[in-house]
């Protein structure tokens, strides 16, 4: 069946984005074991995906569930498909049209966990972007949008004081050597180095700038520039669209070699993505309830 028609559409990806975003979102209704399976179209997008690939794994595009914030009817999906993993021919872009067009929506939030970049950032940071950009140098470096960016309005921001004051009952969850609370970052759709980059590769950024991250935005992750691809693709039919990122993982200190460097971010993010993830929930609810 399609998703239903909603006023806001929210994505996330991992399965700890999605158990985070649920606690939030929706209490009571866990995005693993009780958000309603998403199949429609599977099988002939599911063709387009490499063997393995999560979504061919699941059988399914995603899992989602309907809440209300404010008055508005938001559909929140749990996505199975993800530009990093279902291979070259890039269904992710496929998915995206669908939903977009099943649930018809005049806001859409990508959210989940991402990769500071630079010294400021410390986990549970939230970043609250209008703008995304792509980096691809490997598997996707011949394609048209390999260095494109793409814009849309600035986030409306009256609750962003009241969410950074919730992050306090989260505080305690996240690294003892945080020196304070997490900030929420908003960014400027005329300024690039505060976007959010998306990369084909699995890069984070390191005190010695290793992958070239550094001034190409403030946080990296793997599929939210999709939304802005497909949103050109629309035109002046595309919804108002927004990243909402949160630090997973800290700038690394380029110390040992550099698989010694990715042990210490994977062991961050295993750690505190669930939690800091939570701080981002917590933007996305701001942001719709604003809206």
């Amino acid at each position: 069946m399609p998703l239903p028609k909603a006023d806001v559409l929210v994505v996330t990806w991992t399965v700890d984005e999605g158990h985070a975003l649920s606690r939030v979102l929706t209490p009571g209704k866990d995005s693993r074991d009780d958000y309603l399976s998403y199949k429609h179209n599977f099988e002939s997008i599911s063709k387009k995906m490499r063997r393995g690939c999560p979504a061919v794994e699941a059988g399914r595009l995603g899992a989602y569930w309907t809440t209300s914030i404010n008055g508005k009817l938001v559909v929140v999906f749990k996505s199975d498909s993800h530009m990093s993993q279902d291979g070259p021919a890039l269904p992710n872009i496929d998915v995206w049209r669908q939903i977009i067009a099943e649930v018809q929506p005049t806001l859409v939030i990508t959210t989940g966990t991402a990769g500071g970049i630079g010294s400021q950032f410390e986990v549970g940071d939230v970043v609250v972007s209008p703008i995304v950009r792509f980096d691809c140098i490997s598997k996707f470096k011949t394609e048209p949008f390999a260095q494109t960016h793409y814009r849309s309005a600035a986030a409306k921001t009256k609750l962003f004081a009241t969410a950074r004051d919730l992050f306090k009952v989260n505080a305690a969850q996240l690294p003892r050597d945080n020196k304070r609370l997490p900030k929420i970052v908003r960014a400027s759709p005329n300024s690039l180095k505060s976007s959010v980059i998306t990369t084909d590769f699995f890069g984070f950024d390191t005190s010695d700038n290793h992958y070239k991250l550094q001034g190409l935005g403030a946080v990296s992750e793997m599929g939210d520039a999709v939304l802005g691809l497909v949103s050109a693709e629309m035109g002046t039919k595309a919804p108002r669209w927004l990243a909402i990122r949160n630090v997973s993982d800290p700038q690394i200190k380029a110390e040992g070699s550099l698989r010694d460097q990715a042990k210490v971010a994977a062991q961050i993010y295993k750690g505190f993505g669930r939690w800091s993830s939570v701080c981002s929930a917590i933007v996305c609810w701001a942001a719709i309830a604003t809206d």
